[in-house]
């Protein structure tokens, strides 16, 4: 392949989004129970991501459902679990190990206090040859539980936490919290209790801490307040880090800082810990949906958001790049949407999946991927002339003409973040171990222009 020479510069900056950036929708799956809840979307090796779902209108036809999009192409379904009485909420993670394993609880929902049955949590996990066959590891007769979470903590290790509610009639929810260990989970410990008469602990978030084990968020309730607590957690609380008037908080961890979102009334707010504790909140989008955000990060370190408009007919997403928020931009417009949750490919590409459920349906799993990354624009240089011709694609090889580059010269190949990969020298280069997608070759001249750059986008595929 024939590299030209363009004047153009690669800069760094976030932008505001055009219209296009996202992908136009796909249905992943059909047919979806109406309660569940889910879906739960994560990351796994290189492009690849998993998504887990409920299906099936009828309790006695629940399935827990997987299906992972490696390739551009999302694969057949997979049933990991079913259940008479119904299997709900499916969590999922992966630890340090590269393992993913996937949470979920079953039993058949009481109509009085004493006809409660035995509830059970159940994991299963990613095997070489295959899901592993689900295995309770807490079973409880006086609640159930529900708002699963599964997170990493500092170790690396897996850490579990839920909601319980005695019996779901007129109970109190309480945070429940469960790590693994060398000998398998440890006990279920309540970390924030439900008090009579009406104080409520639910929807609890966990990340690896700072320098304890977990950071752990929840919403508590009384009938005075509606607060956000953000606590460092080992097997127990040690100290609280954070009160904010909020509800619905979502953790997110990058190696350089914590997020934290949560709603407020109808609007999202932010705040971030790049280690010197939390610091000012920040304003993220007005006019919500009743659905929880999702959060993720992403593999330069960015924060990303999405939730649903308040008329549920637009999947919102936002970013930080570092200092603040992005203007929120669509990611899709359908007719009832909800529940919607975001994750980053280890290749740093942004997916969201939500549900439908459009009148006249059963519901449907929707999933859309941004087709570009924020940051990456082509600048002209005054001197030069405007870029012509079409992205160079390669497979295994890239080929450099060697146009006299003298030593104080470089060319090197960015990633779509303008990180350097790979020093490029003339002749062919071998680029058959990075990943599939989109980057830049970039040429620095050291003696023309004061340093002029020629770059060319390549896009390797598989």
């Amino acid at each position: 392949m024939t590299h030209r020479s363009l004047a153009l510069t690669v800069c760094l900056m976030a932008a505001a989004i055009a219209t296009g950036q996202w992908s136009e929708p796909v249905t992943v799956a059909e047919s979806l129970a109406p309660f569940g809840p889910g879906p739960e979307l994560v990351s796994s090796r290189g492009d690849t991501i998993w998504v887990f779902w409920i299906h099936g209108p009828l309790l006695s036809d629940a399935r827990l459902m997987a299906c992972c999009r490696y390739g551009d192409t999302w694969r057949d379904p997979q049933v990991l679990a079913s259940g008479q009485h119904g299997v709900y909420w499916p969590a999922a993670a992966v630890d340090d190990s590269g393992r993913m394993t996937t949470a979920f609880y079953a039993g058949s929902y009481p109509t009085a206090r004493v006809e409660q049955d035995t509830w059970g949590i159940y994991l299963t996990a990613l095997a070489d040859t295959g899901w592993t066959r689900p295995e309770p590891i807490h079973v409880m007769e006086a609640a159930f539980p529900f708002e699963i979470e599964l997170g990493p903590g500092r170790d690396g290790r897996l850490g579990m936490v839920w909601n319980e509610n005695a019996g779901g009639m007129v109970g109190l929810d309480s945070v429940m919290f469960s790590r693994r260990t060398g000998s398998g989970w440890t006990p279920r410990r309540c970390l924030a209790p439900g008090l009579s008469p009406d104080v409520n602990c639910a929807g609890a978030t966990l990340v690896p801490g700072e320098t304890s084990d977990f950071t752990v968020a929840w919403c508590r309730s009384t009938p005075d307040s509606v607060q956000v607590e953000v606590w460092d957690a080992d097997d127990s609380l040690i100290c609280r880090t954070l009160a904010v008037g909020g509800s619905q908080p979502v953790l997110a961890r990058s190696p350089e800082a914590r997020f934290l979102v949560y709603c407020r009334d109808d609007s999202l707010f932010a705040r971030v810990d790049r280690g010197s504790g939390w610091m000012a909140e920040q304003p993220v989008a007005a006019k919500l949906g009743r659905s929880r955000p999702g959060l993720c990060t992403d593999n330069v370190g960015w924060a990303w958001a999405c939730w649903p408009d308040s008329a549920h007919r637009a999947l919102m997403v936002s970013y930080n790049s570092g200092a603040s928020w992005s203007r929120p931009e669509t990611a899709a417009t359908f007719t009832s949407l909800g529940n919607p949750a975001v994750a980053s490919d280890q290749d740093g590409r942004i997916h969201c999946v939500w549900f439908d459920h459009a009148p006249g349906t059963e519901g449907r799993l929707r999933h859309a991927v941004r087709l570009t990354r924020p940051g990456i624009e082509a600048g002209e240089w005054r001197e030069a002339k405007a870029a012509r011709g079409t992205p160079t694609i390669v497979r295994r090889s890239l080929r450099m003409e060697d146009r006299g580059l003298r030593t104080e010269d470089r060319a090197e190949l960015l990633d779509a973040a303008g990180r350097k990969v790979l020093d490029l020298r003339a002749g062919v280069n071998d680029v058959s171990g990075l990943s599939p997608g989109v980057y830049f070759a970039r040429e620095t001249r050291a003696h023309v222009q004061a340093r002029a750059q020629a770059v060319r986008k390549v896009i390797i595929t598989r």
